[in-house]
């Protein structure tokens, strides 16, 4: 069940408003591109590089960013090329297209390369859904700058709802090659306010406040808000899985990295993230019986255990 709760007014600041000395700017990828960034310099701690998930923005991250500066944490978020407060690559600026995963691998490394030079020791990751899968197509690529990683219900399999995986990557490919790649799935199209109690929200999260402020967010900012995937975008999602968990890709990572996934979660396969997470060489692996596919914004203390893990497992860069 949904849990409903009054917050209190600094809970609702804390995820209503950036922190004190966030700074915000947009920093121009290889190409151009402009991509846009949220900074907290570093505390006393180390510097954390947080990769969101497909759709989000930063702002939604706004309480776990307080989080991690009161804990002494800095910390770099940015949106994605094509989503959030970034340059839009879809027909319309609601179209939740594919720039290509190679383009996005590229601005990863662009963007684990600027943090490092704002981060006075080793950077570290915390990364979310689309963010995990990225991250960890990096690494199993030899990509280096991160000395450790979280990965929150990484996108490891996708649950292709209500088809399944194996026919919504069969659509995906006869609609590319009928020249539809650029248009909403079936089912799809642009963004809708959230409303407690729909699937989406039982996918999500439990906590129905957390729910909504993605909704606030949008309602304050409307270019915040992006639509469903395209054709597209799924055509090469499922291309760059196969990237990921083809043989020999996970066993190459050598990163210290902790998988954290919910028991059951209704966007990402959960069986998939177990089997990559068996092959990678020291990984841990930590479910949450209770939680739903977005992990740090699900109800306390649920919330509060998945972040203590996280921080628990980065801070460890700090011992001998």
């Amino acid at each position: 069940m949904a849990a409903e709760h009054v917050p209190e007014p600094d809970d609702w600041l804390r995820r209503h408003r950036l922190p004190d000395g966030a700074e915000q700017s947009h920093v121009l990828m290889p190409d151009g591109w402009p991509v846009r960034v949220v900074h907290l310099p570093q505390r006393d701690k180390g510097h954390i590089l947080i990769l969101t998930g497909r759709a989000d923005f930063a702002e939604k991250y706004a309480e776990v960013l307080h989080d991690l500066a009161d804990a002494g944490w800095g910390a770099t978020i940015f949106d994605w090329r094509g989503q959030g407060l970034s340059r839009r690559v879809g027909k319309t600026p609601q179209h939740g297209a594919s720039p290509g995963f190679p383009v996005w691998l590229r601005d990863l490394a662009s963007m684990i390369e600027w943090a490092s030079a704002r981060s006075d020791g080793p950077l570290v990751a915390m990364a979310h859904s689309m963010g995990g899968h990225l991250l960890l197509r990096h690494l199993a690529a030899g990509g280096g700058g991160v000395a450790r990683a979280v990965l929150l219900a990484p996108m490891i399999g996708l649950n292709v709802q209500p088809v399944g995986p194996g026919i919504g990557r069969w659509l995906a490919g006869v609609q590319v090659v009928r020249g539809k790649g650029d248009d909403y799935v079936w089912g799809g199209g642009p963004w809708q306010p959230g409303r407690p109690g729909e699937q989406r929200q039982r996918w999500l999260t439990s906590d129905i406040e957390r729910f909504r402020d993605e909704s606030w967010w949008i309602g304050t900012y409307p270019a915040l808000a992006l639509g469903s995937v395209t054709w597209g975008w799924l055509d090469d999602a499922f291309a760059s899985i196969d990237a990921l968990t083809a043989p020999g890709a996970a066993e190459g990572i050598a990163t210290p990295v902790q998988f954290q996934i919910p028991a059951r979660d209704g966007l990402v396969d959960c069986a998939a993230t177990r089997r990559l997470a068996a092959r990678i060489p020291g990984a841990q692996l930590i479910e949450y019986a209770d939680g739903a596919h977005e992990l740090l914004r699900e109800a306390d203390p649920l919330r509060q255990q998945v972040l203590a893990d996280a921080l628990a497992f980065l801070d460890m860069i700090s011992l001998p």
